[in-house]
C-alpha cells in the first residue's frame, strides 16, 4: 500500500510538473487563455501554489482584463513571504492599479517593489514597467498636464507654446478617432511627449513612437503626427481579446493620424516604386520596411471603410486574413486585386 501511495504522488508530481512547464510555455508565447486554462486546472489540486495564481494574475493583466486578476492578486499577497514572492505580487498589483486608473496606489505598489530585493528577471520587469508608464522617479520633473481623455506627460524643455497646441490636437484627435470606434478605456491615455525628433530614444533604448494599449500608453516623438498612437489604444479597446496583424493594425494609425494628406497618392508612389505582394504580407505578417508598410496599410484601411464601415469594424477585432475572408463573404481576394490596381494607376 506504502509503495502503490509513493507511486501515485510521483505520478502526480511529475503531471503538476508538465503542467506548470506547459503553463509557462504558453504564457511566454502570449497564449494567454490557455495559460489561465492551464493554471486553472492545477489550482483545482494546489490551490495554495503561489506561483500559479501570481501566473493567473499576469495573464489577465497582459489581456487587459485587470477586475479577473484581482481575487488572484489579493489571495497572492495573503500567501507571500519570500522576497522572490513579494517582488512578483507586488510588480503585478502595480499593474494592475495602473490598468484601472488607481495610479496613486499604482505608484506605492511599484515604490514598494523597489525596495524587495527580488529575482533578476522581476527587477527587470519592474524597472521596465516604471519606466514605460511614468511611475518611475525619473519623470518627476516632467510637466504634467490634462484634458478630458488624456494625461499628457511633457520632457523638460518643450515650450508652453507647443505644450498648448499639443494637448487641444491630441485631445481633438481622441475625439474624433473615438467617434469611429466607439471604445471604452479603463483609464485616460498616458501620453508621453520626449523632446526628441529623431525615432530612437537612447532613455528606453527603442524607436518612438509606440503604444501599449493595454495600459493605455504611448510614448511619442515631439514632431509626431496627432492621431497615429491614440488610434491604437481605442482601437485596441473596442475589443480587448484582439487579434492583431501588422497590416491592419498600423493600418488603422497611419488611416487615423488625422493628417490631410494625400494618402491614396502616396502609396501610389510607395508601390510603384516597391510594389508588394499584399496578401503575402496580411498572411504571413512578412517583415517590409515601415516607409513602404505604412502608407498602403493606411491606405489599405481606408478602402476597406470606405467599402462598409461595420464590416472593417468586425475586422478591426480579428484583423486576421481568414477572419477578413468571412466578414467580406469570399470576396477578400477579388478586394485587395482591386485595390492593388488601384495602386498601380
Amino acid at each position: 500500500m506504502k509503495k502503490f501511495l509513493a507511486s501515485l504522488f510521483s505520478f502526480f508530481s511529475i503531471f503538476i510538473l508538465s503542467q506548470k512547464r506547459e503553463m509557462a510555455e504558453n504564457f511566454s508565447k502570449h497564449n494567454f487563455d490557455k495559460t489561465i486554462e492551464i493554471a486553472k486546472e492545477i489550482l483545482k489540486s494546489e490551490p495554495d501554489d503561489l506561483e500559479t495564481i501570481l501566473m493567473v494574475a499576469r495573464a489577465e493583466n497582459e489581456k487587459g482584463n485587470f477586475q479577473n486578476a484581482i481575487p488572484f492578486l489579493e489571495k497572492a499577497k495573503a500567501l507571500m513571504k519570500e522576497d522572490w514572492q513579494k517582488s512578483w505580487t507586488l510588480l503585478e498589483t502595480s499593474k494592475n492599479n495602473f490598468g484601472l486608473g488607481n495610479i496613486e496606489i499604482a505608484k506605492q505598489n511599484y515604490n514598494e517593489a523597489l525596495k524587495i530585493n527580488g529575482t533578476k528577471n522581476s527587477m527587470k520587469n519592474l524597472k521596465n514597467f516604471g519606466m514605460i508608464t511614468g511611475l518611475d522617479e525619473f519623470y518627476k520633473n516632467w510637466k504634467v498636464k490634462e484634458s478630458k481623455n488624456i494625461i499628457f506627460h511633457f520632457e523638460k524643455g518643450i515650450n508652453e507654446k507647443d505644450i498648448e497646441r499639443i494637448v487641444i490636437t491630441r485631445q481633438k484627435a481622441f475625439e474624433e478617432i473615438n467617434s469611429f470606434f466607439k471604445s471604452n478605456l479603463p483609464k485616460k491615455i498616458d501620453f508621453f511627449v520626449w523632446n526628441l525628433t529623431e525615432s530612437f530614444n537612447p532613455i528606453l533604448n527603442t524607436n518612438l513612437g509606440f503604444s501599449n494599449p493595454i495600459f493605455s500608453i504611448s510614448h511619442n516623438r515631439f514632431n509626431q503626427t496627432p492621431g497615429h498612437e491614440i488610434a491604437h489604444n481605442i482601437s485596441f479597446w473596442r475589443n480587448n481579446n484582439v487579434v492583431k496583424t501588422q497590416l491592419i493594425n498600423e493600418g488603422i494609425g497611419v488611416a487615423f493620424d488625422q493628417q490631410k494628406n494625400d494618402k491614396l497618392g502616396i502609396a501610389q508612389e510607395v508601390y510603384k516604386k516597391n510594389p508588394i505582394d499584399i496578401k503575402e504580407l496580411w498572411k504571413n505578417n512578412s517583415k517590409v520596411n515601415d516607409d513602404i508598410l505604412y502608407p498602403i496599410a493606411g491606405t489599405f484601411v481606408d478602402y476597406l471603410i470606405k467599402y462598409n464601415k461595420e464590416k472593417f469594424l468586425k475586422l478591426a477585432e480579428n484583423q486576421t486574413y481568414e477572419n477578413a475572408s468571412k466578414i467580406y463573404d469570399g470576396k477578400i481576394d477579388e478586394m485587395i486585386e482591386n485595390f492593388t490596381l488601384l495602386l498601380s494607376y
